[in-house]
């Protein structure tokens, strides 16, 4: 009995597993959430920097599927170089934009990224973005866990049309 053919064909079989393996790790890697996680990240987006702007804005919607609170405590965007976690609030009767240092979660909530409240403020970007690109957003969690997913960059025009149609879906209902 031969087994040269059996070593041929496991030594083809590992060489296209080892060619595929990595794509499919980072694929894995990449994705926001894995069938165990609690925390669940959908809708980010990164608006393109107007022109002669310093910052941008991110929203996003965070569910916590799990028993238990948890506490945002930084956010990440590769290509930009600092993300701020902000909020609008009505302080001395004015509304006014302030850092939040952390947020809580609470369990079994959904807590929205949006305009008029909490949203992301993104500042130094190392090359110019651009609509339709997607960049890998991280979030931190105080208990040491991290979300990853893609944010998709948008320009304002399709954020105010995106707006829009949201407002004109809640008065037909």
């Amino acid at each position: 009995m031969t087994f040269k053919p059996l070593i041929t064909l496991l030594s083809s079989a590992l060489l296209v597993m080892s060619l595929f393996l990595p794509s499919m790790v980072k694929a894995h890697a990449d994705h926001h959430h894995d069938e165990d996680s609690e925390i669940i990240v959908n809708n980010a987006q990164v608006r393109v920097f107007l022109p002669a702007s310093k910052s941008t804005v991110g929203y996003l919607s965070i569910v916590n599927h799990g028993n238990a609170d948890v506490t945002l405590t930084k956010a990440a965007i590769d290509g930009l170089g600092r993300v701020e976690i902000h909020e609008h609030a009505h302080v001395d009767g004015m509304m006014k934009m302030q850092k939040v240092d952390t947020l809580l979660i609470k369990a079994h909530q959904q807590l929205d990224f949006k305009p008029g409240g909490y949203h992301l403020m993104a500042f130094e970007p190392s090359e110019v973005i651009k609509a339709g690109q997607e960049l890998k957003l991280t979030l931190y969690f105080s208990d040491g866990n991290r979300v990853f997913t893609q944010a998709q960059v948008v320009s304002l025009e399709s954020q105010v049309e995106q707006a829009s149609q949201s407002k004109q879906h809640h008065t037909h209902h």
